[in-house]
């Protein structure tokens, strides 16, 4: 599921192995053998060093971000985290922050 969600991932981004690898500091060998299945135990400081690079969350990559959006959101709110999920880490969470003061003022 791991290396499956990494592939995803990672064409949905329009990434090459080797953008990955630089990315997230790992080799190319690696983010190859995990995307065919062969490193599923993976540490969490590597999972999450994926996640950066990836620009989304560690849960998504273990799980699927489908899995993890079908059980906890609706379809508008699904699609809402997956937009911010395409940014990096700081800007998403600018735009999370002006988002929420949108609905506060209300």
């Amino acid at each position: 599921m791991l290396g499956k969600n990494i592939v995803n991932r990672r064409h949905e981004l329009k990434m090459t192995q080797q953008t990955l690898a630089e990315r997230s500091d790992l080799s190319i060998n690696f983010i190859s053998r995990s995307e065919r299945g062969g490193s599923n135990n993976v540490s969490s400081a590597t999972l999450y060093k994926l996640a950066l690079a990836l620009q989304t969350s560690m849960d998504s990559l273990m799980i699927g971000p489908t899995e993890v959006s079908k059980t906890a959101h609706g379809p508008h709110l699904t699609k809402l985290v997956q937009k911010l999920e395409e940014y990096d880490a700081n800007t998403a969470e600018r735009l999370s922050k002006v988002i929420l003061e949108l609905l506060e003022s209300k």
